[in-house]
């Protein structure tokens, strides 16, 4: 039986993306998000083998404490590390 991959995408939510789907989400280049990686602006991503993954939550937990346009550095605080909450 043939299943019908355009029903699973849209009815299945997406957990985990691969570094050019993190990319094409937040529409950048991959460069760009591995060097947010780099600088803590973004999680790490799971390892499956050779496969990377990055957790949708984390990165929308991730974008949630980035400052909003137009706060003061010194306002807001200076933007921390990601950690993922345990």
């Amino acid at each position: 039986m043939k299943h019908d991959t355009s029903l699973v995408a849209t009815t299945v939510p997406r957990m985990a993306m691969s570094l050019e789907k993190v990319a094409i989400a937040l529409d950048v280049s991959p460069n760009s998000v591995l060097k947010m990686v780099e600088e803590g602006l973004l999680p790490r991503p799971r390892v499956w083998g050779r496969r990377k993954l990055w957790r949708v939550v984390e990165i929308d937990a991730a974008l949630a404490e980035w400052p909003t346009d137009g706060d003061e550095e010194g306002e807001a605080g200076e933007p921390g590390r990601w950690v993922a909450v345990r």
